[in-house]
């Protein structure tokens, strides 16, 4: 292709030169620049959760516009990440520091897999473990409740002892009034110690008390008792072998510090003895 005289001419000039070649330069820089940038980068796995935890919320799959603003969301939380590690803003920051730790932690639980405990396993582990396993004391029984904290109380309770039938004599309660095989542990925490020990000492079949508890005072029919025993094995299976997993990974992730511990060199101001390990 021949160029007109006139564009050689223009071509020719110092002027035309010099822009040319620094509009060559400007683009070289752009894009070295451009280049150099740090990449943002969702891949179809990352794709692929954002939208399956869409559908998990809320039952559907998520429209063009509901995926492209959840695209947003995410990449503005990457790039307000990344600098914050930039400016250093993780690094006194208790919080992010035990969350890395813990990451760290799991990961290093993924380094070396937990194998499935073998049935010798877990029988050894049982009979190490004795008090882990213990169905607790259960009680069957009913009350009737008597509301205030007074004598007067106490007295209407005492009263109702020599009624043919005590039941109908009591109030309305927040609580169930008849519990069946009900753990004297949890019995405790909703009613007091004072009125779980007379729960435990009440003699079966017939009324007594009155006892006292944080809401007023009680009468109790205690039908029938059962004392804490060891678990059957097999009831406990499921329990034991997740324990059993739980140690294994604890001493996984004890092996993994100690391998820190020495890639590293412990230095505490104001200790001049060796630092804890």
């Amino acid at each position: 292709m021949t160029l007109p005289p006139v564009a050689r001419a223009i071509l020719r000039e110092p002027l035309t030169q010099f822009l040319l070649v620094g509009l060559v330069l400007f683009a070289v820089v752009s894009l070295a620049r451009d280049l150099r940038r740090p990449v943002v980068r969702i891949d179809e796995a990352e794709l692929n959760q954002i939208v399956a935890y869409w559908e998990a919320q809320a039952q559907r799959p998520p429209t063009r516009d509901e995926l492209s603003a959840m695209l947003r969301e995410r990449i503005d939380e990457e790039l307000l990440a990344r600098e914050a590690v930039r400016l250093g803003l993780d690094r006194d920051d208790l919080i992010i520091r035990r969350r890395l730790a813990q990451k760290m932690a799991f990961a290093s639980e993924d380094l070396e897999p937990v194998p499935e405990p073998r049935e010798a396993d877990l029988r050894a582990w049982y009979a190490a473990h004795p008090g882990d396993y213990v169905s607790p004391a259960t009680a069957t029984f009913r009350h009737v409740f008597f509301s205030g904290d007074n004598e007067d109380a106490e007295a209407r309770a005492r009263a109702a002892l020599a009624l043919t039938r005590p039941a109908e004599a009591g109030q309305p309660f927040v609580l169930p009034l008849s519990f069946v095989g009900a753990a004297v542990r949890d019995i405790e925490r909703d009613f007091g110690p004072a009125f779980s020990r007379q729960l435990e000492s009440a003699p079966a079949g017939r009324w007594s008390g009155p006892v006292r508890s944080a809401y007023g005072w009680h009468i109790l029919y205690v039908e029938r008792r059962a004392p804490a025993a060891p678990s059957p094995f097999e009831t406990v299976r499921p329990d034991v072998a997740e324990a059993w997993k739980a140690d294994r990974r604890n001493q996984a992730n004890q092996a993994f510090i100690r391998k820190l511990r020495a890639r590293y060199r412990v230095e505490v101001a104001g200790m001049s003895d060796s630092p804890p390990t």
